[in-house]
């Protein structure tokens, strides 16, 4: 009987279960092979494509993602003649670590004081801005600004990737992303300081209790902060640094087998940190629910976002580098600063 409370204790640890299990690795390999799976089929769908279709028929070919996966995960990994094989091997699990990273600090849930699986958490994860617990790794009171800042170095790892593999491609490709973080990391950051401005804190868990959804108090702040999310994790119409039919793959044009997979992994789960943090910030989180089931919420909703994300390679076409730059600073750039101000007469007016 110890040896069962022992073992529910450590796995329903939030440093623990956020991290690993919800929406921590576990889930979020799930919902990688889910949504690419969903790519593949929406595109097929909308542009009266077959696509894998006897693999696994009844499931809809999902079995193929799978095939594929552990194709690549056993193939030859090439090393190219030139390179630092360290930082050649190294370089792609820094990119997948650095979009895993910020899934330690965004809250999903929070946790009552009685009534939820989560409850003998309560003092441990305690937040004094909302007086619940918070369903999360790492517990902050600033976790808007935390999050900003680990997912700022991960374009410097796509640079690093690239300028690693020693390929002309890799370094167009990584050329274009340094271009491309100069544009979305400031709508990113204006964005998420006008809510800030808004709601009177840092802190993503008084947001989503404050009872009012971000979208409807700041929805110029929403638009850009899709916007920048889109352009952040590389998703169409904005896939330029990895521009398949100018740059084989752009960054990781060298990389093969399980190597491959990492750096392939990197952008996936990048959009599916922003759009945790969308739905905290925008979409009401868990509210109203608490515990597990508001956890769910939140990831449920993240990932229909992730899903409408990757849908989009279906119905757009590829900008150039100089249009998504134009688009940025020209149109999109003085829409954040209207949010910024939006979010400065809602905070003092209303959100007190």
């Amino acid at each position: 009987m110890n040896i069962l409370f022992d073992i529910r204790y450590y796995i329903l640890y939030p440093s623990f279960f956020a991290p690993i299990i919800l929406p921590g690795l576990i889930f979020t390999s799930i919902l990688l092979l889910t949504t690419i799976w969903f790519e593949r089929k929406a595109a097929a769908r909308v542009q009266m494509r077959v696509g894998p279709y006897y693999a696994s028929k009844r499931l809809g070919g999902y079995l193929q993602l799978v095939a594929d996966a552990l194709k690549f995960v056993f193939s030859e990994v090439i090393v190219p003649d030139g390179v630092n094989p360290t930082l050649f091997a190294l370089t792609p699990v820094l990119v997948v670590a650095m979009s895993f990273l910020p899934l330690a600090v965004i809250p999903v849930s929070v946790i009552p004081p009685s009534g939820s699986i989560f409850s003998i958490y309560f003092h441990d994860f305690y937040d004094p801005n909302v007086g619940l617990g918070v369903l999360v790794g790492l517990f902050t009171q600033y976790n808007m600004l935390l999050i900003l800042a680990i997912e700022s170095i991960y374009p410097a790892m796509i640079i690093l990737m690239a300028w690693s593999t020693n390929n002309r491609f890799a370094i167009v490709g990584a050329v274009r992303e340094s271009y491309l973080s100069v544009s979305y990391d400031v709508l990113l950051l204006m964005s998420t300081i006008s809510m800030a401005l808004e709601y009177h804190t840092l802190d993503l868990v008084k947001i989503v209790q404050s009872g009012v959804p971000g979208i409807l108090a700041n929805p110029l702040a929403a638009v850009t902060f899709f916007i920048a999310m889109i352009i952040g994790s590389a998703r169409f119409p904005f896939d330029i640094a990895e521009a398949d039919t100018e740059l084989v793959l752009g960054p990781a044009t060298e990389y093969s087998g399980l190597l491959f997979v990492l750096t392939m992994a990197g952008s996936y789960v990048g959009n599916f940190v922003y759009a945790l943090v969308f739905t905290d910030m925008f979409l009401w989180g868990w509210y109203p629910l608490s515990g597990f089931p508001g956890a769910l919420l939140t990831v449920i909703k993240a990932s229909i976002l992730v899903f409408f994300s990757v849908f989009l390679r279906s119905v757009y076409g590829r900008y150039r580098l100089d249009q998504a730059l134009r688009g940025s600073w020209k149109y999109i750039f003085p829409l954040a600063v209207a949010s910024m101000f939006l979010g400065l007469v809602v905070g003092y007016l209303w959100i007190q």
